[in-house]
């Protein structure tokens, strides 16, 4: 994980047309999405707001990948961290930050969605993982698995936020009969060619969002006290790119004497 470069500014200067930056970029942008929704927003229509042409917006943001991973991290601003340094039992603790990120992407359902494969990188993201690896580490994991579980633990945060908060809000009632449709099949299902569905029926609807929500997180966080790494963990990109530069620096001094 690395800061972005610094962001380059514009030239214009014009007092009607403010100078383009990054970060007005990315704020214009969250201001769309909270008005529009966004799936609205396109480079196209950004630039229009911005009084400006859309190639002018590549040369601050490279994709749409990377703005919603930049409007992805100005909203995890919003996720309450003040856990990591209460009282209490550290995953209860843990349990808390997480709902709190969950709720905050509920609130934009297109971003929940875009968060599934969004790369944040930002202050905000690297705050909210800061706050859950000490969690994980004043609850006595070891850092290779608390590594790994931080990232199974916001993979089914985003998954939950992403399931339940894609439909449009006109959709209420669709979605209760959808609910309502998928109860019955459960219900009525045949014995006799589905047994285990049979067997178990209206207990695979039941608990409130919140509760399968939190029991997510603590099968999560039990499981990874208990479930073994593999002997030997390949290298992250990270620790690829670290040997690579250090390789070409040994083969420069060489080079060089």
């Amino acid at each position: 994980m690395t800061a972005h470069p610094t962001a380059p500014r514009s030239r214009r200067e014009r007092p009607a047309k403010p100078a383009l930056t990054r970060e007005g970029i990315i704020a214009t942008t969250v201001d769309l999405m909270r008005a529009e929704g966004l799936e609205r927003v396109t480079m196209r229509r950004l630039a229009k707001e911005l009084d400006t042409g859309p190639a002018s917006l590549y040369v601050y943001v490279r994709n749409m990948a990377e703005l919603h991973a930049a409007v992805l991290d100005e909203l995890l601003g919003a996720v309450d961290l003040s856990p990591a340094t209460a009282d209490g039992e550290w995953r209860d603790r843990l349990v808390r930050i997480l709902t709190s990120y969950t709720s905050v992407l509920f609130e934009y359902p297109g971003l929940a969605q875009s968060a599934l494969v969004a790369r944040p990188f930002g202050k905000h993201y690297l705050k909210l993982l800061e706050a859950l690896l000490a969690l994980l580490d004043e609850g006595g994991l070891e850092p290779d698995r608390a590594a790994w579980l931080v990232d199974l633990l916001l993979q089914f945060a985003t998954a939950t936020a992403a399931e339940h908060a894609h439909r449009a809000p006109g959709d209420t009632a669709q979605s209760e009969a959808d609910w309502q449709a998928l109860a019955t099949v459960v219900r009525d299902v045949s014995p006799r060619t589905h047994p285990h569905i049979a067997a178990l029926g209206p207990r695979l609807l039941s608990g409130s969002p919140q509760d399968r929500l939190t029991w997510g997180f603590d099968v999560l966080i039990a499981g990874a006290r208990h479930v073994p790494l593999p002997e030997v963990l390949a290298p992250s990109p990270a620790d690829t790119e670290a040997t690579g530069s250090a390789g070409s620096a040994q083969a420069t001094g060489s080079t060089g004497s």
